[in-house]
């Protein structure tokens, strides 16, 4: 099951304890020749009988590389925030100088602020300090260079708890990138990465909008309203494997920037949800030195994966995302949405999706990496991990049909702006929106699996948003008659993961049409939320000793079949049936005179947890529903 971590106050990172050591990786080539047609970077890797180094350390600059002189000391100078021992806030001057003491293995584990430069936009460090664009293969850099691991601490722990067939399946093995085959290093251990400028380039119309592929971490604006004629490809590719990596190692997402200026987008159209992924390879055509994965079917939007970029101002008018028929999807997973189909860490700033037409069809019937269901449509991004969404719209039609082939169940996220959410949202709104869900068990596999379905006005799931509005349509129907569900659907959210949902105005009629199990089939309706998710709340306790998880301030009118809706949340924790308000873990003081024994592992045996009791902190969740 694909999972995801607290974002803003609690971000994809997780950071969770390391769980096993790191494996030998393969390094970029020392080779500086380049292939003649540009499209195939010869393949790289440690060498297979190297020598051992003369030297005790590595010391890597970081160079700003503004001027034609790769020479000339342009050593980057940053400012890092931080904490005397009184606790008083500072800020000094570090430089972009490190070293790591020397090996084979030997990488660079440090995290410095993208630079920024008057007039350009700042594309990656490199390996080399001239890097143009005939130099780019599928849009990106051969001489990018990445930080860190590649796996994220989810990947950490997934990875410690899969096959070793699991493991060759999503192609993990590497997870550095090694210093060893840094091209720039000298025999005394010295070595430099180069910053990549580039400069916005204006776009008017729909070549060079779809041109916005060619360089997936370039700039762009808008310089007139764009009528599209042709069906289009969406930009950048979302693997299987990314939502273990770390956000800097999503390769082939768009990473740029795109300033829309006020200008609209009409008629993009996605026919399907099917992205090739043999260019991609590294044992194919080798576009970087290392691999990204196995499959990257299965995402339908204007971009298939967003990481990390900026895009703001921008209207998209009538857009059609049309996944049916000999375009249904059928494979790993399915996400699908106008805007992007799945976006980590990027900042979402005044997109309004207009009179969208988004349809969706999906089995898991020719899934080869997966066995259960897994998709999730909406209207702006279909996922969101660690995104800023600010002052965005949509309306529309969004309408989701699944049906169970190899498994009984699986998750399913259906979302008005966002379905699988864990964004950071303000002042947002669906208006006009319809949203349709059919999803129907058609498996005849021995064992049951759960099925999970979370189906919100505003998104799917939800962690923090404040001040948003939703005005929403919502239409139900599931049938799983036999074996165990769960079907949470908010007009506001399906389900709160943790954080609240504050201050937002919701007004939905749903209509709910569902044959599940009597004894093990669960249906939640509530105003703001299907239910509150313990299985997701209880990370908030990696972060912070105290904290706040469910619904305030929100304002709500909502009817189900007619009738109205009085939960706020509908689905709440509770204990030997009588509902909790608060989660602590060890003892915690509720009002004076009063201290409260734990009990979190009554709950972690109720509900599990997505992380284990001995990652949290001693402290206390409380269960706001007001």
């Amino acid at each position: 099951m694909k999972n995801c971590t607290v974002r803003t106050l609690l971000s994809i990172a997780l950071c969770f304890t390391l769980v096993f050591a790191l494996a030998a990786c393969q390094s970029p080539s020392a080779d500086n020749s380049q292939p003649a047609d540009g499209t195939d970077v010869p393949a790289t890797g440690t060498p297979s009988t190297p020598e051992p180094p003369s030297f005790s350390e590595y010391t890597i600059r970081f160079d700003l590389n503004t001027t034609a002189d790769p020479s000339d000391n342009e050593l980057y100078v940053y400012e890092e925030s931080g904490y005397d021992e009184n606790w008083q806030p500072v800020t000094q001057e570090k430089e972009a100088v490190f070293t790591v003491p020397a090996g084979d293995d030997a990488y660079l584990d440090v995290t410095v602020p993208d630079p920024t430069r008057e007039g350009y936009y700042f594309a990656g460090w490199q390996t080399r300090p001239t890097v143009t664009e005939t130099d780019l293969v599928n849009g990106v850099s051969p001489y990018l260079w990445m930080t860190g691991q590649k796996l994220s601490a989810v990947g950490q722990v997934q990875l410690a708890n899969s096959s070793a067939e699991e493991i060759s399946a999503r192609m993990l093995d590497n997870e550095t990138m090694a210093l060893s085959g840094l091209e720039s290093l000298d025999e005394n251990g010295n070595g430099t990465l180069y910053a990549r400028w580039v400069e916005v380039k204006q776009i008017s119309n729909e070549e060079e909008l779809q041109a916005m592929a060619n360089d997936l971490y370039g700039a762009y604006e808008l310089t007139a309203d764009i009528q599209l004629t042709q069906p289009w490809t969406p930009v950048g590719c979302y693997f299987q494997n990314y939502e273990y990596f770390e956000t800097n190692w999503w390769t082939f997402a768009f990473r740029g920037t795109l300033l829309g200026n006020g200008y609209t987008i009409s008629g993009l159209t996605v026919n399907g949800a099917s992205v090739p992924s043999d260019e991609y390879r590294t044992n194919d055509t080798a576009s970087v030195w290392h691999n990204d994965g196995v499959t990257c079917n299965g995402t339908a939007a204007m971009f298939s994966a967003t990481a990390g970029a900026n895009i703001q101002n921008l209207i998209l008018s009538g857009t059609v995302i049309d996944v049916t028929g000999e375009n249904a999807a059928d494979g790993e997973y399915c996400y699908a949405a106008a805007l992007t189909a799945f976006d980590i860490g990027s900042t979402l700033t005044g997109v309004s999706v207009e009179n969208a037409d988004i349809e969706v069809n999906t089995t898991e019937a020719n899934a080869q990496y997966r066995d259960s269901l897994y998709t999730s449509v909406a209207g702006l991004a279909a996922g969101g991990w660690n995104t800023i969404i600010r002052d965005c719209s949509v309306s529309g039609n969004v309408s989701l049909n699944a049906e169970t082939a190899k498994s009984h169940g699986g998750a399913i996220y259906l979302g008005g702006m966002v379905g699988e959410c864990y964004a950071d949202m303000s002042n947002c709104s669906t208006s006009d929106l319809t949203l349709t869900l059919n999803s129907e068990d058609l498996s005849d596999a021995a064992d049951d699996t759960a099925l999970a379905v979370s189906v919100g006005g505003l998104n799917g799931t939800n962690t923090s948003t404040t001040g948003n509005t939703v005005d929403a349509a919502i239409n139900i129907s599931v049938s799983k008659p036999t074996g165990a569900s769960i079907v949470n659907v908010g007009g506001y959210t399906g389900s709160q993961l943790y954080m609240t949902a504050a201050e937002n105005t919701v007004n939905a009629v749903i209509t709910t049409d569902c044959e599940l199990d009597e004894d093990a089939g669960i249906l939640n309706v509530g105003n703001v939320a299907g239910r509150i998710d313990v299985y997701y709340m209880l990370q908030i306790l990696q972060y912070t000793p105290v904290a706040n998880s469910g619904a305030t301030g929100n304002t709500a009118s909502v009817t189900c079949n007619g009738q109205p809706v009085e939960s706020i949340i509908a689905g709440l924790p509770e204990l030997d049936g009588q509902p909790v308000g608060w989660i602590n873990n060890g003892e915690y003081e509720i009002t004076e005179g009063y201290t409260a024994p734990s009990n979190i592992e009554a709950i972690i045996e109720a509900y599990g947890s997505y992380v284990p009791q001995s990652s949290m902190m001693p402290g206390i969740v409380w269960i706001t529903v007001e």
